[in-house]
């Protein structure tokens, strides 16, 4: 069978189909609308043949692999599946497709899959990176590659940024433990001091300001990005002289270890201790007690990083960058 495929061409396909060679290539592309009546024709000539698009030959006469990387720390984290699941909304009625890299939050794993994808020619990048500093992804600004950052990060000279508002998210989930009478408040964040995680606390710091409400330096822990991170988070919280009776998690995957140590060591949820997470992950409702969590739309932030990868991959002269910030908001459930 793969010999028979070998041997078919575009132009056979064409014949079979009574149509152009243009016009199988349009379909083959999605780069432009042809009549239902005639894709369905060429689609059949393609299945009764076994064509199979030669990706590489196409690749050297356009130089494009029409492929877009999408670089993440993690793929335990469901936020990052619905960010993928947005690129693909829009990558692939263009003829694109996306391909999910992980960097398990390692800064020199980072930069060899960066350097990989700019080996394997990528079209775009999309970067969820906790190290900014030192630009890891200067390599793909040099080869031209367009790269678009996750979270809520100002556009730097060649990089676009598009992100929820992370600092407005920490404000209102501080406004609204405050408004519960919550006084002593903690932060579990993540292990370094920089990215949406940093944002979220910057945005928790302010809040505490706003309100006159003094923010003590103990109850901001650095931990994994990871349920055990909330765990060892949470315990080292508890283990204080004045613990807190409230936690704001730097994601849900984290805040739900923080509610595994408090149900293990009987701590009343909300109780003794609210919780309140980020994203709204699907597991945010299936816990008990159902998550109180700050929304990000990650699909609609996958999307918006595929758009703007497309533009700046068909402009002529590159445009300032921009940054796109999506609203936030508190979704209140049984935990706060």
């Amino acid at each position: 069978m793969s010999q028979a495929r070998q041997r078919v061409s575009m132009r056979t396909v064409a014949e079979r189909a009574g149509v152009s060679i243009a016009t199988v290539s349009y379909v083959l592309s999605a780069r432009r609308e042809v009549a239902p009546s005639t894709r369905r024709r060429v689609e059949r000539a393609i299945d009764e043949l076994g064509y199979v698009p030669n990706q590489v030959a196409r690749s050297m006469r356009t130089q494009r692999t029409d492929t877009v990387a999408l670089i993440v720390p993690s793929i335990l984290n469901p936020f990052y599946p619905a960010v993928a699941r947005g690129l693909q909304d829009v990558l692939e009625p263009q003829g694109s497709y996306g391909i999910v890299v992980c960097t398990d939050g390692d800064p020199g794993t980072e930069r060899r899959m960066i350097e990989q994808m700019v080996a394997r020619r990528v079209d775009g990048i999309g970067l969820s990176s906790y190290l900014h500093r030192g630009r890891p992804f200067e390599a793909a600004v040099e080869a031209g590659i367009p790269v678009v950052l996750l979270g809520s990060h100002a556009p730097e000279p060649g990089v676009d940024a598009v992100g929820p508002d992370d600092v407005g998210g920490g404000r209102r989930a501080v406004q609204y433990l405050l408004e519960r009478d919550r006084r002593r408040i903690g932060f579990i964040t993540g292990p370094q001091g920089e990215g949406p995680a940093a944002s979220r606390v910057s945005g928790y710091l302010a809040a505490l300001r706003d309100a006159a409400v003094p923010a003590a330096d103990d109850l901001v822990v650095r931990a994994d990005f990871s349920r055990e991170g909330g765990r060892e988070g949470m315990r080292r919280l508890l283990d204080l002289a004045a613990p807190p009776d409230a936690v704001i998690c730097t994601n849900d995957v984290v805040a739900i270890g923080a509610l595994d140590v408090l149900r293990e060591l009987s701590v009343r949820v909300p109780q003794d201790v609210a919780v309140v997470g980020f994203d709204d992950i699907e597991a945010a409702t299936l816990v008990s007690p159902a998550l109180t969590t700050i929304a990000n739309p990650a699909r609609q932030i996958g999307q918006a990083v595929a758009r703007i990868l497309l533009q700046r991959m068909a402009e002529d002269e590159p445009q300032p960058p921009q940054a796109i910030a999506f609203g936030t908001h508190l979704i209140q459930r049984e935990s706060a």
